[in-house]
């Protein structure tokens, strides 16, 4: 079926089209129409761009004009080829053959009216005629004024966008010129080199001189030719200390299309633009993708097109990164710097396989893979267990896997507290700190009591620093009087009345209405600045509360008694007073400890420094860590 169009349905027909077009562009933007109109400058072959910001500033209450104005108009002017008759059949249309050819829709200026009102454009052509119309959604060709001009008259284009349509008026110009920096530079440098022409950008502001940007300020520190299969690409490399990352463009007819992302947080900027005809010939005519067919296909589809093998892509990518590990040589080192810091963070995971060659280091992105990596296991936990054919041995071993995880960072978070209290050894930290490192103080707990209060008990307890054992506890009184403990676990057959407060008292293995033998833990803090006769006091102070408390508990197995302080393992006065007492002395990781049993009260009495007990966790965690890291101890 054959179907005739005259020129009016055609007219409706691109009228329509621009509509559509217009419904699809909403929200514009300033920085688009700069876009658009930089775009088609340069593919003009304009060497010099002038955009004009227009400001109205509105008078303050004394008369001065106020230093924010609203944006009402731009104009943009460029001494381009001007409007040919083919430039103005591409201005009138969308999609044309000649936009594609050069990267673009032709949508773009669509822009120009919905953000302003009014758009004007005159210019003159390298053919010699003067070109003037209004642009609207219903200009066609009987609306252009096209005149001749003398020989004399230099080519340029000129459009003015006016009563701009803005959701933030006080557009702020700075951000514009950053965003053409950021959009442009890389043409205006790839388009210097194929034309040997500079290329100015200027921003005015109220016809006064803002800005800048010029193409032979953009240097490229290094050029490579590299050949693959007969195919030749040309990379252009540059750096900024002022900015980070990595990113690799392929380029396709001066247009940055295919960005490779490296890194986003590398401490200087390097970029590699990438130009090959093998580029131009492959990315779609809007310029905003590549299709890289495979050889095979390419060679069904042109015989004369230069093809790369398949792994050019590796190839161009490891040239640019050997261009920066040349430029920094100190990247593995500062990596393992950075990983070690990690490490002191995340003491659970293990990062044995992390590359700290690699310019894609990221903490971030590693501790984020390491989650997910952890979440994927178990939610595949979780299907195996609805799975009713599952082997035992396969559902242990994920159960195993996923508690290696969970275990290594409850020891590295208990090897944090271990180390602070070991930063606390010898320093004037006050007895207070020392003891709520232990547990709160003020507070008491009875493990079947299920009220609120006794929720986080666990979570708050550091009682491992001593003994794991001891975490099992079924009562936990710290600094509380021995009456109120009376109250909370004792019988009503004893009348206690004393208002002694043991720092610590613990009774970790059975509950005090049990008939079985119980064990009991008495802590006793001794910080700051004290002799060694108040230090060693302690020894009849917890003698004095095991008399106390062995009438409110019943049936008592074992007592023990630690008396925790600072003192050096070289004390001679302390160690004539445990040596009269009958006191043995023990060395460990870091300090020493005197050990000895009350016959009187059966009593075992441990006289220990703080930073013997620190150290001591620390060692403990630590191999318990490289253990579940698979790491070797020494």
């Amino acid at each position: 079926m054959n179907i005739n169009l005259n020129n009016e349905d055609i007219d409706i027909m691109k009228t329509n089209f621009a509509r559509i077009a217009s419904y699809f562009y909403k929200g514009v933007t300033v920085n688009d129409a700069l876009r658009e109109a930089i775009m088609n400058s340069i593919q003009a072959n304009a060497t010099n761009i002038c955009i004009d910001f227009q400001f109205a500033y509105e008078k303050t209450l004394d008369g001065e004009e106020s230093n924010l104005g609203n944006l009402n108009k731009l104009i943009i002017e460029d001494n381009g080829d001007g409007l040919t008759r083919q430039n103005i059949d591409a201005f009138l249309e969308v999609a044309t053959e000649h936009k594609k050819n050069i990267g673009g829709k032709g949508l773009g200026r669509i822009s120009f009216l919905n953000l302003a009102s009014t758009v004007k454009v005159e210019s003159v052509s390298n053919e010699k005629k003067s070109v003037e119309f209004d642009f609207t959604f219903k200009t066609d060709e009987n609306d252009i004024k096209i005149s001749n001009c003398n020989d004399e008259q230099h080519s340029y284009t000129k459009i003015y966008l006016s009563d701009l349509n803005l959701k933030h008026p006080k557009t702020q110009v700075v951000s514009c010129v950053n965003f053409v920096k950021e959009k442009f530079n890389l043409m205006l440098f790839l388009k210097q080199q194929e034309t040997q022409k500079k290329i100015s950008i200027k921003f005015l502001v109220n016809g006064r001189l803002f800005d800048e940007v010029r193409s032979n300020d953009i240097c490229c520190f290094k050029t490579i030719n590299h050949i693959n299969n007969n195919c030749e690409f040309l990379i252009y490399a540059f750096k900024n200390k002022e900015k980070q990352g990595v990113r690799i463009y392929y380029c396709a007819n001066n247009i940055q299309v295919k960005p490779v992302v490296i890194s986003e947080t590398f401490h200087t900027e390097y970029v590699f633009a990438i130009t090959s005809n093998f580029f131009d010939e492959k990315a779609n005519a809007e310029r905003t993708q590549i299709d890289f067919q495979s050889n095979d296909k390419l060679a069904q589809v042109d015989m004369l097109l230069a093809t790369p093998n398949n792994n050019f892509e590796k190839e161009l990518k490891d040239i640019c990164l050997d261009v920066i590990h040349n430029c920094e040589p100190n990247i593995k080192e500062d990596n393992q710097k950075r990983l070690g810091k990690l490490e002191e963070k995340y003491g659970y995971i293990n990062f044995n396989d992390i590359d700290v060659n690699s310019l894609e280091f990221n903490e971030k992105n590693i501790i984020d893979s390491y989650r997910n990596r952890i979440n994927q296991k178990e939610d595949r936990l979780a299907m195996l267990l609805d799975k009713p054919d599952i082997s035992a041995d396969e559902l242990v071993c994920e159960v195993i896997e996923q508690n290696k995880h969970e275990l290594a960072k409850y020891i590295f978070h208990r090897d944090l507290v271990a180390k602070k209290g070991l930063s606390l050894t010898n320093s004037n930290e006050n007895e207070d700190v020392l003891h709520n490192l232990f547990f709160p103080q003020k507070t008491s707990v009875v493990v079947d009591d299920k009220t609120e209060n006794n929720k986080n008990h666990l979570y708050q307890s550091c009682v491992w620093l001593l003994d794991d054992k001891f975490m099992s506890y079924t009562y936990t009184a710290s600094d509380i009087t021995i009456k109120k403990i009376n109250t909370e676990i004792g019988s009503n057959d004893f009348d206690c009345t004393s208002e002694k407060r043991p720092d610590l008292f613990i009774l970790y293995n059975s509950p005090e209405e049990s008939e079985l033998l119980k064990d009991v833990v008495l802590i006793e803090f001794k910080k700051g600045n004290i002799d060694y006769k108040e230090k060693t006091s302690a020894i009849d102070q917890v003698d004095e509360y095991k008399e106390k408390l062995k009438k409110i508990v019943s049936n008592i197995n074992n007592f023990y008694c630690y008396i925790i302080c600072d003192f050096k393992a070289d004390d001679v006065d302390i160690e004539r007073v445990m040596t009269n007492r009958a006191f043995t002395k023990v060395f460990s990781n870091n300090g020493c400890m005197y050990y000895g049993y009350l016959p009187g009260s059966k009593t075992h009495v441990t006289f220990v420094s703080s930073n013997s007990i620190f150290a001591d966790a620390v060692a403990r965690n630590k191999t318990f860590l490289n253990i579940l890291k698979g790491k070797n101890n020494n």
